[in-house]
């Protein structure tokens, strides 16, 4: 089968955070077979930018006819093109070869410093700007290229109208610099508006992070994803890059690409609330795991799910994957954390979600008395179910319990027990309004040991 292939025009980055690295980086992420022509080698490093040396515009061009004679990309990112010559002469290819391409209008580096030359926003109007099948300014670029003040979203989607009408099929302005607790990404394709939005990352300044969101999105392109999906997943891909970056060196931080991470994310995230539900979870789980006592895990396994707001269905909750078990030094997770893969997780917090509609996360515990105790000196308020009076017609065992025990008690407790029955292990439920609160609990408790 034939690798996709992605070609990156852009500027070399020494200190590996964007440009030409960044972006090879990305493609492979994806699977993609990553081809590059180099256009400028900036001496640079995570503080600033030392120099730029633009190559001769012969080199640039006899790089491309190179690559472009033994091979055809599925898609092409521009990035740093720097002035009005080269991307004249990039302009002529893109054109003499039908390329699919996702132009990065590049004019700043995140430290600030200057990334191209005075006449390069006239020439990218003119020649790439309307041969691009997609356009990913961010504010400051898109503020430059239309002269508009950019202040809030319906700004954005002014300017990616005044963008559009230049002749690209798309425009996605990023958002991560306007003011906000989200990160708005706006996309136009001419009559419609789509709006990506996943919560701002206080105190990182992410080094590439534009140069790898334009490249994911190449990179998914030349994979053949629709224009609104390759954007979702990238933005989906980039927020995890950046929120487990790190500082390489004394200035910006840089994106974290390694392929557990990636591997660790589920291949497709329908809306951004299943990505931030999913994110709110893992980083749940990832804290649980480092002070949970493995006496506490039950011999079943042990589980806990997060719901969309008004979920109403198995696939509407997220959980661990194969569930939390004991190994002989500490509990662990058995595999990802995905949505529709714990019915008996997704069965409590629906059931608790008919009461109220704020509790969207459960966890189950190992029972015993002396957990019991803990938790009644811990304050919690408790509800209990017998598994003896439950019909013989019940589908769900675990729904049936959870609203008895609520119907019972007539409030929404911290903690749902049962003491088991035929060939059914006892357990301890913990109810609360998202992960952290659940945890949070958990933590109350096992400090009473």
């Amino acid at each position: 089968m034939r690798k996709k292939i992605a070609l990156s025009i852009a500027g070399s980055d020494p200190s590996g955070g964007a440009g030409i690295q960044a972006d090879l980086k990305a493609f492979t992420i994806l699977g993609v077979h990553g081809i590059t022509t180099i256009t400028c080698i900036t001496a640079q490093n995570t503080q600033r930018v030392k120099k730029i040396h633009k190559l001769p515009v012969e080199v640039i061009e006899d790089q491309i006819d190179a690559i472009l004679e033994d091979m055809r990309p599925d898609a092409v990112k521009t990035g740093m093109l720097y002035d009005e010559e080269i991307i004249n002469m990039i302009a002529e290819k893109i054109k003499k070869y039908r390329m699919k391409t996702v132009v990065d209008p590049v004019m700043v580096a995140t430290s600030g410093d200057a990334l191209s030359k005075n006449d390069f926003v006239k020439a990218l109007k003119n020649k790439m700007i309307p041969i691009a099948y997609m356009v990913t300014p961010n504010i400051q670029e898109a503020n430059a290229l239309t002269g508009r003040k950019i202040d809030d979203i319906n700004d954005v989607k002014k300017a990616c109208k005044e963008i559009q009408e230049l002749g690209p099929s798309y425009v996605l302005i990023k958002g991560g610099h306007l003011k906000g607790k989200n990160a708005e990404d706006v996309l136009f394709d001419g009559k419609d508006f789509t709006v990506f939005s996943l919560p701002m990352i206080p105190d990182r300044l992410a080094h590439g992070s534009g140069c790898t969101l334009s490249a994911l999105i190449t990179g998914f392109l030349a994979l053949e994803e629709k224009p609104a999906e390759a954007v979702r997943k990238s933005k989906h891909m980039l927020w995890n890059m950046i929120n487990e970056g790190y500082k390489p060196g004394k200035g910006s931080d840089v994106l974290n690409y390694s392929p557990n991470m990636i591997a660790d994310m589920p291949p497709y995230f329908p809306t951004d609330e299943h990505f931030v539900v999913w994110l709110e979870l893992k980083k749940a789980v990832d804290e649980l795991l480092n002070f949970l006592p493995k006496e506490f895990v039950p011999e079943v396994g042990m589980n806990i799910g997060y719901a969309l707001p008004n979920a109403k269905r198995f696939e509407d909750v997220c959980a661990v994957n194969g569930r939390i078990v004991k190994t002989k030094d500490k509990p662990v997770r058995c595999d990802g954390i995905e949505f529709d893969v714990s019915k008996h997780a997704a069965s409590i917090i629906l059931a608790a979600m008919k009461f109220d509609k704020k509790i969207r996360c459960a966890m189950n515990l190992k029972y015993s008395d002396e957990n019991i105790e803990r938790c009644k000196k811990a304050g919690f308020k408790i509800g209990t179910f017998d598994r003896l009076q439950e019909p013989q017609d019940t589908k769900s065992t675990m729904e049936w319990g959870t609203t008895k025990a609520i119907q019972k008690l007539g409030f929404m407790p911290d903690i749902i027990y049962d003491t088991g029955g035929k060939g059914k292990e006892p357990m301890i439920r913990i109810l609360g309004k998202n992960p952290k609160d659940v945890v949070n609990k958990a933590r109350i408790l096992f400090k009473k040991i």
